[in-house]
């Protein structure tokens, strides 16, 4: 099992109709203190969805830790 990164990356997680999965849309990122706790640094704040009944759908932003992603070939530019 690997260590734990004390970096994480936070997202807002956005259910929509038609859709069987939410939509994880990066927002930041976190770093755990010394005793535990964290501070979360918002690139942006997304606002709450207002629905059709005229109520306020609850935000949710989701902490998880980083974890590098392989470079593929679409990830490059070439001239």
């Amino acid at each position: 099992m690997a260590a734990k990164s004390a970096l994480k990356i936070a997202y807002h997680i956005k259910k929509e109709e038609g859709r069987d999965r939410p939509f994880f849309n990066r927002v930041g990122r976190a770093f755990v203190n010394k005793d535990g706790s964290l501070n979360l640094l918002l690139d942006y704040m997304p606002l709450p969805v207002v629905n059709k009944n005229g109520t306020v759908e609850q935000l949710t932003i989701n902490i998880r830790d980083y974890e590098p992603r392989e470079k593929s070939e679409s990830d490059t530019f070439s001239e």
